[in-house]
């Protein structure tokens, strides 16, 4: 041993003080002995709480992760409806649908409906939540063309309804002025038709004894008349036809009635009247003589006989006779 060493050795102390020292040291002994389960008590204390923050916020996490998702969840769910209803609106416009907005329709409502059964499932992850969204986004891109399609359809049919009602309108002034015409062409066809009647410019009725020799002489008495001889020229009308021409005659004898032979009928002007004998006549506007005989009673009879032409377009003229 060197002699720098110093050595302590354990003194026995007899009195007060030696035995407290004593004490001391053992205190501090037994106090070596417990700290490494003061260690291994704060280390537990402090796992324990790690464990809580760790549990709490990936708690936490979880729960405003659902919350979010659930948010929107909601938010899609609205702006599903408000794309139903924007929809809905547009179908309700009464538009006739083509055969490609008709299927562009049924697709917008089958996405909606597969969309809203995704939206209900309590499980549903952010993956899935992002994919609803694009799907929601492309649904709504889809709904807003389809509207647009519809806008561009309506602009398109009030187009065609206006320039249906403008052919429409045209096509009534066009009926009204082909009624007008049609109208005016009637006025005019009765009044060239009117015109166009044949007329008497002179007429001469003698009562005409018919000689044993064949001659014939003019007689004023009834009882020598054996026939009445009409003779009559046309006045001239441009407007008439060069045609022949059936004259109608009615002679009415003294006392007003209608000397028939037959019931004989003709329509003048839509009227049928009945007449007493018929001739046809060529007319060719030449101003010349027709001469039209009738014998239709063995004797006449004292008065004044009235003889009226008519061809079927009306009256052209009378003439009269006095027999004593």
């Amino acid at each position: 041993m060197e002699e720098n060493d110093i050595v302590y050795r354990p003194s026995v102390l007899l009195d007060g003080n030696s035995v407290e020292a004593s004490s001391q040291i053992n205190s501090l002994n037994e106090g070596e002995k417990d700290t490494p389960k003061i260690y291994f008590f704060i280390f537990a204390i402090l796992a324990l709480l790690a464990t809580n923050v760790y549990f709490y916020v990936k708690y936490k996490n979880s729960s405003e992760q659902q919350t979010t998702i659930l948010s929107e969840k909601i938010q899609m769910e609205t702006e599903l409806d408000r794309i139903e209803v924007e929809l809905d609106r547009v179908t309700r416009e009464n538009v006739e649908l083509t055969e490609a907005l008709k299927t562009a329709q049924g697709n917008a409502r089958t996405k909606i409906e597969e969309l809203r059964a995704k939206l209900t499932q309590n499980e549903l992850n952010r993956t899935e939540l992002l994919d609803a969204q694009e799907e929601i986004s492309e649904l709504r891109g889809a709904v807003s063309r389809y509207t647009k399609d519809i806008e561009q359809l309506k602009s398109e049919n009030a187009l065609l309804l206006s320039e249906r009602d403008r052919l429409k309108a045209s096509v009534n002034t066009v009926t009204e002025k082909a009624s007008e015409l049609e109208t005016i062409n009637s006025e005019l066809e009765q009044k060239v038709a009117i015109a166009s009647a044949l007329k008497l410019s002179s007429i001469n009725v003698n009562a005409i004894k018919e000689r044993k020799n064949g001659n014939e002489s003019v007689e004023s008495k009834a009882k020598h008349t054996d026939k009445l001889k009409i003779e009559f020229t046309i006045a001239d009308n441009p407007l008439a036809k060069t045609a022949i021409y059936d004259v109608y005659i009615r002679v009415i004898e003294p006392n007003g009635n209608l000397l028939i032979t037959e019931n004989n009928i003709f329509a003048v002007d839509g009227v049928e009247m009945q007449y007493t004998d018929k001739a046809g006549i060529e007319f060719s506007n030449d101003g010349k003589f027709y001469t039209i005989e009738w014998k239709g009673v063995e004797n006449f009879k004292p008065g004044t006989y009235t003889v009226v032409l008519y061809t079927n377009k009306g009256t052209m003229g009378k003439g009269t006779i006095r027999l004593i």
